[in-house]
This record gives structure tokens, sequence and C-alpha cells, in this order.
């Protein structure tokens, strides 16, 4: 049940600090980072817990899933295509009570065709699922950002192609790392689709209830024909990017 006294409509929502949100929860993360750099990984589990109990880190997720994502519009298995304001506070709540206890649900398998003649199976959780990945992104990246190289660029926030572009120029300059220069380009083929389970999870820096989250996640989305393997391909844009994490 919703517990705001006043009336839900679009003002409310609206009205939320979001520059406040947004500044509360770059606090927490900036903490888990610097938690994890000076070694004290008890400290960022406690964060980590803090931003999951956050009201600023729901409400984030939440709009970032509902408004911001370009898949915004897209059903799960549920059906359901967006929310209402009234839905999105329902949501919030929902999240705060269940956030260390997500139950997961099934996903909705959308084929998508190659170029090949093949098709990849695009999986989509509900939108309830997709706030919950969104706030469980937030609690777990700043830990797995303080352990990366300072030149990885992949599935990183803040980073693009450019910068990667940019790094490369500077080393394969005449004047950078002698005449003794190699680009090795590696293709690891249907890399999502065979990444054990066991080595996310051994990798993975959160509390026992995220990690519970997380291994039900992944077992929602896999192939019966590999119980033990593959990541779904679906949901927060850069989910991808938290399974990177537990594996660099």
């Amino acid at each position: 049940m919703i517990r705001h006294s006043k009336k839900i409509s679009s003002e409310s929502w609206k009205n939320l600090n979001w520059k406040k949100f947004r500044k509360d929860l770059f606090r927490l993360q900036c903490r888990v980072f610097k938690a994890i750099k000076a070694g004290n990984k008890r400290k960022a589990l406690s964060l980590q817990k803090l931003i999951m109990k956050s009201k600023a880190a729901r409400f984030l997720a939440i709009r970032q899933v509902t408004q911001l994502n370009s898949g915004k519009k897209t059903a799960g298995i549920d059906g359901v295509k967006s929310l209402n304001f009234k839905e999105r506070f329902e949501l919030e709540e929902l999240l705060k009570e269940n956030s260390n206890n997500w139950k997961h649900q099934g996903l909705r398998s959308i084929p998508i065709p190659k170029k090949d003649g093949s098709t990849r199976n695009l999986k989509i959780p509900t939108i309830k699922d997709r706030a919950w990945q969104c706030l469980m992104k937030y609690a777990i990246e700043p830990a797995h950002e303080a352990q990366f190289h300072a030149n990885s660029y992949g599935f990183r926030p803040g980073r693009s192609a450019h910068d990667a572009q940019h790094a490369l120029f500077m080393n394969l300059s005449s004047i950078a790392n002698g005449i003794t220069k190699r680009i090795l380009s590696i293709d690891i083929e249907k890399c999502f689709d065979r990444i054990n389970h066991s080595a996310i999870m051994e990798r993975v820096i959160a509390p026992k209830g995220i990690k519970e989250g997380i291994f039900r996640c992944l077992k929602a989305g896999t192939n019966p024909g590999y119980p033990d393997q593959g990541t779904p391909q679906g949901g927060v844009s850069a989910l991808r990017g938290a399974w990177w994490y537990c594996l660099v």
C-alpha cells in the first residue's frame, strides 16, 4: 500500500527532489568506491546495503527504467508496458520492502534474426524486475569500478569508444612505446551466452541478499540446454556491465 498522504498525481512525481536524489546516491557510491580502494570490503558491503535501502536510489532506478531508458515501453512477461505515477510510487514501496529478497519473474523471449540466418533471443524482464536490476547496479557498480584497469573501457559509466580511440592514438603514435607495437583484436564468440554462473557469483562484490537476487536473475534467463551458463540479454541497458564487472 502507498504510504504517501497527499494525492498521487503527475505533480507529485515531478516535484520530487531529483537533484538531491542524484547527489545522495553519488555520495554513497563514492564511499563504496573508496572503501574498496582502501581494502575495506566489510565497509563496502555495509554501504551497498545502504544504497539498496536508499530512497534516492529507489526513485532514481524507477525513473531510469520508466522514463529514461530507450526500451522503457517494452513489456515483460506480465504484458505491462508502462507505469502511471501512482504505480511508480507503489513500486518504490515494493522495492523498499523486498529489495534484499527479490523474487525475479520469468523473462519474455523475443527472437532477433541475425545476418547469418540464425536467431538471437532477447529476453525482456518485467518493469519491476528492471527497476530492481537498476537498483542492484547502483550498488555493485562502484565496488567493481574500483578494481578496473585505468585503460579498460567496455561497459563502464562515463566512458565511450572515443576514449578508447584516444588511448590508442596516444599509445600508437610514433613517439610512444618505441617501434615494437602490437594490436590484438579478440572476438569471444557468444561470450555472454556461455558465462558460467559460478564464476560470476564467486567474483561479485555484494551482500548476501543482493547476491541471491543476482542468482535468481541469472536463472530466470537460463537456456534449458545450458542451465549453469549464460546471462539474460535484455532489460537494463547497462546490466551487461554488471556481469562484466564480475568477470574482469
